[in-house]
């Protein structure tokens, strides 16, 4: 992280108006020139870049703010920025296309969430979860996050990332299916 991205950094965290507007306006220029490249080059129109970057520039701030963002020296925020807008990007064309191509989700565990659960079912079920469990579902099922993201917000490698999932949706399976009983 560059000494610009660290003073960005700070003044996103700041509790001072005028600073923490300034960096706003700092990180919606810097995240433009990120999203235009990328959703441009990638089927997208002017306006579809006006809403990649408004979400990612609330996710970066939101990360900062609640200090689940770590800075790390050597990771400029222009590549964290990135992999976000990317990540929203490819989110953005999966809703907008019929079929989804069969490496983004892993059918075992996704069967889970699709099973005939009501939701007071799946937040009680969630609630049992340890809170390790909880943090991993809620970020990639309901934030949105992907897996890089949240190895890296958890500090772990991608692979740990995906066998804690895997885990984590057998143990909200099995609760779902004490609560529940046998689903044929």
């Amino acid at each position: 992280m560059t000494s610009q991205d660290l003073q960005l950094y700070e003044d996103l965290c700041s509790d001072d108006p005028r600073r923490l507007a300034a960096a706003i306006r700092l990180l919606t220029q810097r995240v433009r020139i990120i999203a235009r490249r990328m959703v441009l080059g990638n089927s997208g129109t002017r306006s579809d870049i006006d809403d990649v970057v408004q979400d990612t520039v609330v996710a970066v701030w939101q990360q900062m703010r609640s200090g689940s963002y770590e800075v790390r020296h050597g990771v400029p925020l222009d590549a964290y920025s990135a992999s976000i807008v990317r990540n929203k990007w490819l989110r953005t064309l999966q809703k907008r296309s019929v079929t989804v191509p069969d490496d983004l989700h892993d059918s075992r565990t996704d069967a889970v969430l699709t099973e005939h659960h009501g939701l007071s079912d799946l937040e009680e079920a969630m609630a049992r979860l340890g809170q390790a469990c909880q943090r991993l579902l809620k970020l990639f099922y309901w934030e949105g996050y992907s897996m890089e993201e949240i190895a890296h917000l958890l500090g772990i490698t991608m692979e740990a990332t995906k066998v804690r999932k895997y885990r984590c949706m057998l143990r909200l399976g099995e609760i779902l299916r004490k609560k529940t009983g046998p689903t044929e």
